[in-house]
């Protein structure tokens, strides 16, 4: 779903218009999470084209946009949505997910709101935190389905 999401044609022209590179590391065989499908793609749509966004500002560095997942525990995935943008602000790390909080001039604030309130619905966690050298990593993490 997510390397699909990746390639789709918006993405695809969106990371050319705007000279984004892109990594991807799909861990394999990993368990199945249970969950609204369209809900989850929209987190994975915001998230990515807020790190696209993001990066616009840095016209000196090299853009990249890495997606990564991998077994988080022995009971759920995590999904990691890293970009090369100008980073955040530790300490309104928490406040960007509050509702109308926006950094953009164009923005409503609601986006990082809808997205942690969709993963929270689904019984996971929705975070971002700083990555180094400069940049920010978004990491999703989501309670594989229980057995039937």
């Amino acid at each position: 779903m997510i390397w699909l999401l990746l390639r789709c044609a918006v993405f695809d022209k969106e990371l050319k218009d705007h000279r984004v590179g892109i990594h991807v590391e799909l861990t394999s065989e990993l368990p199945l999470v249970m969950g609204h499908r369209g809900q989850l793609l929209e987190v994975m749509i915001n998230l990515i084209q807020n790190a696209i966004e993001a990066m616009e500002t840095v016209g000196d560095k090299q853009r990249e946009l890495q997606v990564r997942t991998e077994r988080h525990g022995g009971n759920a995935i995590k999904i990691m949505i890293a970009d090369t943008g100008p980073g955040i602000d530790q300490k309104k790390s928490d406040e960007m997910f509050q509702a109308f909080f926006t950094t953009k001039s164009q923005g409503m604030g609601l986006g990082l709101a809808i997205c942690r309130m969709i993963v929270e619905s689904h019984g996971g966690q929705l975070t971002v935190s700083s990555a180094t050298p400069h940049g920010a990593i978004f990491q999703m993490i989501l309670p594989q389905s229980k057995p039937a």
